[in-house]
């Protein structure tokens, strides 16, 4: 029997799409596919070393926090990938800023990665949508998840906080600690997302 075809499709963005969006994209198809979440995740460089794999620093960074590198390739993002998406969570501000400019409809839907863990954070703690998920079959998840990611844009700048967001750093030719951080700091915000999604 074929499986089912993923709905919601979330695709992450970087530089050279060989450290970072790389990392964010292995990270959570493993969470996903232990929480059996109906999603499909890619990733994308702004300015991609096209073709290369992840960095070897960025797959140890990520061993060391228990999840298994599988093979990448880099690319370039498209206009197209971004219509397709679901969701964009980006490294950095000026990502997001880029890819605006590559497909301006597409900043509706696009977070930096610290910046929609954050939103969805304070999304989980609002009754009214903890309440409504509940009360509707997981057949329809897509839907919740569309009309929270609609909320999320217009919470952007609003949620309660003293912090901005923050760039997950270009680890490239620097050290493995300044690698283990950024896979810490990506972690951390995909936990945050994870439980949104998951609900």
């Amino acid at each position: 029997m074929a499986a089912a075809k993923a709905a919601f499709k979330i695709v992450f963005v970087c530089t050279g799409n060989i450290c970072r969006s790389p990392m964010a994209e292995q990270m959570l198809i493993q969470k996903a596919a232990k929480e059996k979440l109906p999603i499909s995740v890619s990733s994308a460089g702004v300015m991609a070393m096209t073709g290369d794999p992840m960095t070897p620093q960025s797959a140890d960074a990520m061993a060391e926090r228990g999840y298994k590198a599988s093979k990448h390739t880099s690319r370039d993002l498209t206009p197209k990938m971004l219509e397709d998406a679901d969701l964009v969570l980006t490294a950095t501000l000026e990502h997001r800023s880029e890819l605006a400019r590559m497909l301006p409809k597409a900043s509706k839907y696009s977070f930096t990665i610290d910046e929609f863990a954050r939103l969805t954070s304070f999304l989980m703690a609002n009754p009214e949508f903890q309440d409504e998920f509940k009360k509707k079959p997981k057949e329809i998840r897509e839907q919740y998840l569309k009309r929270a990611i609609h909320e999320a844009v217009l919470l952007r700048g609003m949620v309660p906080t003293n912090l901005d967001p923050v760039d997950v750093i270009d680890p490239f030719g620097e050290s493995t600690e300044v690698y283990s951080q950024v896979a810490e700091h990506i972690e951390g915000s995909l936990e945050i997302i994870v439980d949104w999604l998951k609900a």
